[in-house]
């Protein structure tokens, strides 16, 4: 039961901030936001096997911290590719929008 609420408290503390970093500095022109999403995509498949091999040791079974380890990595990988995809869109639908203002 407390494995779960520190499950929640890390996901939260590592997914906002993440968050807040990427659409601030996409608003900033500083970095892309479909670049940022696929970073933290690629960031969540190690960040998932950190979290397993933290909570898996050798000398026990851990089948809850390899769920644990296994749901971290997905939401994190999940809301990276969500990210990856908005900005995808919005990067298109820039292209399509673009307007020639010659005078």
């Amino acid at each position: 039961m407390a494995y779960d609420v520190l499950m929640w408290l890390f996901l939260a503390a590592l997914l906002i901030p993440a968050n807040i970093y990427a659409i601030k500095w996409h608003r900033s022109g500083n970095f892309p936001l479909w670049a940022s999403g696929l970073l933290l995509a690629i960031l969540g498949v190690g960040l998932g096997f950190a979290v397993g091999g933290i909570l898996v040791g050798p000398s026990n079974a851990g089948q809850g911290g390899a769920i644990m380890a296994a749901f971290v990595g997905l939401v994190t990988v999940g809301n990276g590719l969500i990210h990856f995809f908005i900005g995808l869109i919005m990067a298109i639908g820039k292209l399509f929008t673009k307007k020639d203002t010659k005078v």
